[in-house]
């Protein structure tokens, strides 16, 4: 359980309203560490701003996007994150 409230869709407007949209858009969902840094939006952007370019192939040109993808899902089920 987070130490801070999760954002809802409800609750987001201004900048972070947009913010979960474009989250929406490239990733299907908003993940919940962008819901809670929407406490601070300029955080929350910062960490947007990190993980498109880390996950796309032709910027990286490491790993097969998903190959990354399943990386993360992973480590996320190794520790235990229920979404």
């Amino acid at each position: 359980m987070a130490l801070l409230p999760y954002i809802t869709d409800e609750e987001a407007t201004g900048h972070v309203a947009t913010l979960f949209k474009h989250n929406r858009k490239l990733y299907g969902r908003v993940a919940n560490a962008i819901r809670v840094a929407a406490h601070s939006p300029k955080l929350a952007q910062t960490i947007f701003g990190f993980n498109v370019p880390a996950l796309r192939e032709e910027i990286t040109g490491n790993l097969p996007v998903r190959l990354k993808a399943m990386v993360i899902l992973k480590t996320s089920m190794l520790n235990g994150c229920a979404h």
